[in-house]
């Protein structure tokens, strides 16, 4: 059984260049046989419009989703400094009261 021409080796994957190279080929033949539109300065007008209203909105919602970020932020940072200091707290009452313990073990009681 010698070498056989199949059509499967066709099907293989090709590289991502020359997928584009393809893409780009079609892409370049589609705008030759389109011919070029006049378009109405109305829709043209409308668009603008409509484009510069819609980057108005995303910026507002930018700004609203960065304040609710800076907010989840704080509040974090302020109930980890919360926990913080209730732990530092609890360690130097425990600390103080050893060392009252001490003092008092140590000290020789008075005989009479």
């Amino acid at each position: 059984m010698g070498e056989s021409s199949s059509p499967n080796r066709e099907l293989s994957p090709k590289p991502d260049s020359s997928l584009f190279a393809d893409l780009l080929a079609t892409s370049h033949a589609i705008k030759r046989v389109l011919s070029p539109v006049d378009v109405r300065p109305s829709f043209v007008s409308k668009l603008r419009e409509e484009l510069n209203a819609n980057v108005e909105n995303a910026r507002a919602a930018f700004v609203h989703r960065q304040r609710r970020r800076d907010k989840i932020k704080w509040t974090a940072i302020g109930a980890g400094l919360a926990v913080y200091s209730v732990g530092v707290s609890v360690v130097i009452i425990w600390l103080i009261r050893w060392g009252l313990s001490r003092m008092r073990k140590s000290t020789p009681s008075p005989r009479s």
